[in-house]
């Protein structure tokens, strides 16, 4: 059976993404380089050199979150240029979650987890 180890993100700027992710998970990375590994999260970026990044993106980020207005409040004062691509809302599939882009334009999701799903 496979499973998901995590996800990297290619990005021309490491430290500013790194940055903008330690805000959003409220977790240090491991450093490496140009290597920022966030274990918790289960999310890493790096800057392998010559990274052309794309206008448009296919990837949505997402993860559970037990409040989510207590963190989209958060990240509003966290990072007062957070660039939000959907507020809080209920999405026609069920979900309560909020939407944002990181420096580079990738989408993340936070979503509310019900309080009957497993964690």
């Amino acid at each position: 059976m496979m499973e998901l180890y995590g996800l990297c993100i290619d990005t021309d700027n490491a430290p500013r993404l790194a940055a903008f992710y330690e805000a959003v998970f409220q977790e240090k990375p491991v450093q490496e380089g140009q290597h920022y590994r966030f274990e918790k999260a289960q999310l890493a970026v790096y800057d392998p050199g010559q990274v052309h990044l794309s206008k448009d993106k296919n990837v949505s980020v997402m993860y559970t979150v037990p409040d989510l207005l207590f963190e989209c409040a958060r990240l509003r004062r966290e990072l007062s240029d957070l660039a939000i691509d959907s507020p809080p809302k209920r999405r026609p599939w069920g979900a309560f979650s909020f939407w944002f882009l990181d420096p580079d334009g990738n989408r993340i999701s936070l979503m509310e987890q019900k309080a009957d799903a497993p964690s």
